[in-house]
């Protein structure tokens, strides 16, 4: 059943209101079709007034044309059995009519013969019963000119085809085929944009609520995963900043305990000691607000030369003493926020610099999805255990630790940060037989 409902459901929007649309005509159409075949029969046999009348004024000329020799064998040719024609050459008189519907028939008959409506000479009433006509058939006699009448005996029905049982039948259906779509559109569209609403409104209360399971058109499964994206970014964004508060808090704790002995001792001769606990706080918070703002950064976007900005990190690493070689400039322009990608992209070839001899920058463009930077290292490179642990705020390894004690273990969670805000993925991969790949990929805007 779910296959057939995939297949007979597209996987978009439009296409299920185009689907809810066509079904609604088809089934019109299959009601239209069973009430014409089940009527069918009774159709063929019954005659409407209108052609009854036609096809009798035919009958009448006809042998109103022909000698009164020739009109029993010329009434022969018209006989049927639903319509049987019988012609009597002995009959001069009619018998009067039973009925205003009868009076009706024969009005409409004088009209098509062009006969004056006083003369009696056409007669209506209702045919003995046989078991070829039934016993709803009417007998229609008609003078000729010449002498004689003819009589035929047909099933009349009524003018309009579709009966009250056929109209209660039609209003019926559509009812329940207007309901029956309610009921598939609420199912396949509005249930969906329901529990996309209340996960919403979930996530502005817990952002650690489940994510939202990927059911519905594919543009609300598109949603559905940005949604879902959305606040794992949130999750990692309150994580960073829960991690850092305590680190901070953690971190400054140490320095002010030593502050406040030294003033409580009254040692002057720390005074130099003093400096140095208040300069690491202040690297300690401008490290924190450097991390605040490439993540908070209310820079505008623009289109810039992403080549350009790549040649000038390596510029600008290579002043402070590193060994960075870029890559063949490649065309690359790409839309973003200029000052935090080029604070993101220094963070990382430094890092790089720092810890390799010689840095390899590249630039890689791929088609119609975006652009591709490694930043390559011949230094000792991350064991798998930590690749993780690093992005995260105030995170050093043991390594980063010994050869660089002024820094905060911030650079790689400042760049993280810009590049998923930019929809970007970074990623550590380990080089043989050393050194370390940072693979960075950028989405087209």
């Amino acid at each position: 059943m779910k296959r057939l409902l995939r297949w007979l459901v597209p996987a978009d929007f439009r296409g299920q209101v185009a689907a809810i649309l066509i079904l609604g005509l088809i089934l019109s159409q299959v009601l239209a079709g069973v009430l014409y075949v089940m009527t069918l029969p009774q159709w063929q046999r019954v005659l409407r007034p209108d052609l009854a009348v036609t096809k009798v004024a035919m009958v009448v000329r006809l042998l109103e044309s022909v000698p009164n020799s020739q009109r029993e064998s010329f009434a022969a040719l018209w006989n049927e059995r639903q319509f049987q024609v019988h012609y009597d050459p002995a009959v001069s008189v009619l018998p009067p009519l039973r009925s205003e519907s009868d009076s009706a028939l024969r009005d409409q008959l004088l009209v098509a013969l062009q006969r004056p409506a006083a003369a009696s000479q056409v007669s209506v009433q209702t045919a003995p019963h046989t078991p070829e006509l039934g016993s709803d058939a009417t007998l229609i006699s008609v003078l000729l000119q010449g002498g004689g009448a003819v009589r035929i005996a047909t099933p009349i029905g009524l003018a309009v085809r579709v009966g009250l049982l056929e109209e209660l039948a039609t209003v019926a259906f559509l009812i329940f085929a207007t309901v029956s779509m309610w009921f598939w559109l609420t199912w396949t569209v509005n249930d969906p944009l329901e529990r996309f609403a209340r996960a919403a409104e979930r996530v502005g209360v817990d952002v650690h609520s489940p994510p939202l399971p990927v059911h519905g058109p594919l543009q609300l499964r598109r949603a559905i995963g940005a949604f879902n994206e959305m606040q794992v970014r949130l999750q990692r964004l309150l994580t960073d900043r829960t991690l850092m508060l305590g680190a901070i808090s953690h971190d400054l704790g140490t320095p002010l305990t030593r502050l406040r002995l030294r003033v409580e001792t009254d040692r002057a001769g720390d005074k130099a000691k003093m400096l140095a606990d208040i300069e690491a706080m202040q690297i300690m918070l401008s490290s924190a607000l450097s991390f605040v703002r490439g993540v908070d950064d209310a820079e505008p976007r623009e289109v810039v030369h992403l080549d350009s900005l790549l040649q000038t990190v390596c510029d600008v690493v290579c002043d402070l003493g590193g060994d960075v070689t870029y890559g063949a400039p490649t065309r690359s322009n790409y839309y973003c926020k200029p000052q935090a990608m080029l604070r993101a992209l220094t963070n990382v070839v430094a890092n790089a610099a720092k810890y390799g001899e010689h840095t390899w920058v590249t630039l890689q463009r791929i088609a119609n999805a975006g652009f591709v930077i490694e930043i390559q290292d011949d230094g000792p490179g991350i064991p798998d255990s930590e690749k993780s642990k690093v992005f995260e705020p105030f995170y050093r390894t043991d390594q980063a630790r010994e050869s660089d004690r002024q820094g905060m273990g911030l650079g790689l969670s400042i760049a993280r940060s810009i590049i998923l805000a930019h929809g970007g993925v970074i990623e550590l991969r380990n080089r043989e037989p050393r050194g370390l790949t940072v693979h960075i990929f950028l989405p087209a805007a």
